[in-house]
């Protein structure tokens, strides 16, 4: 029977971990670039590998460009997390739809790195959208409710401490906070309670005890 039917967003859940993980990892594979650019020294070794040196040299402003890039990763990460987050009442759809806002203000945000550009005000605008995710975490954790496991409505809380801990950890942002913000999502996608065709937590099976005649599971 068609309301039997596992609901699409626990049969996309795989799918989307995947997607959540692909986001950290592009986050990652090009947080080299637009960091060596800025100064930091931690991710120069990678150049010595000649895919990293020719698509380096291979682009007219590599900050600008891998670091416009990162909206990518905000897409996919917030694209992931939505199904399960907005069931997570209206905190957490606040702070998918954060997540997701982050890929349209991270493109503004480089290419308007220059002086002269028109919406050069723009440039870093991306750390208050973290900012803003890491505090919408805390929303989001209070407004799950208890049919979510208490280990993930703690980690949601704490999504702001887990984005500095991945810019100190890379030396970088946006791109070193996206890629555990990605581990995160990952959990959080995974051990989500299951779904009914309603969006509510599944609800106990029910038990035939007589002919014609069920009860609650226990």
């Amino acid at each position: 029977m068609e309301a039997d039917r596992e609901p699409l967003v626990d049969r996309s859940r795989v799918w989307r971990a995947v997607l959540a993980g692909a986001g950290g990892l592009w986050a990652l594979l090009i947080l080299p670039f637009p960091a060596t650019e800025f100064g930091v020294t931690l991710w120069s070794w990678v150049f010595r590998y000649r895919a990293y040196f020719w698509a380096r040299e291979g682009v007219h402003d590599p900050y600008i460009v891998f670091g416009a890039l990162a909206a990518v990763s905000f897409l996919a990460i917030g694209l992931a997390l939505l199904p399960d987050l907005r069931r997570a009442g209206w905190g957490g759809a606040v702070m998918a739809w954060l997540v997701i806002l982050g890929a349209p203000v991270t493109a503004l945000s480089y290419l308007n790195t220059p002086q002269e550009a028109p919406l050069h005000a723009l440039w870093g605008a991306e750390a208050f959208v973290l900012i803003a995710v890491g505090l919408a975490g805390i929303l989001a954790a209070v407004t799950a409710g208890p049919g979510w496991p208490l280990w993930v409505r703690m980690m949601l809380g704490l999504t702001l401490p887990v984005l500095v801990v991945g810019t100190l950890a890379t030396g970088y942002w946006p791109h070193g906070p996206l890629v555990l913000l990605a581990v995160e999502a990952i959990a959080i996608i995974l051990a989500a309670p299951p779904t009914q065709g309603s969006g509510r937590p599944r609800s106990s099976p029910r038990r035939v005890t007589e002919p014609g005649r069920a009860t609650g599971g226990g």
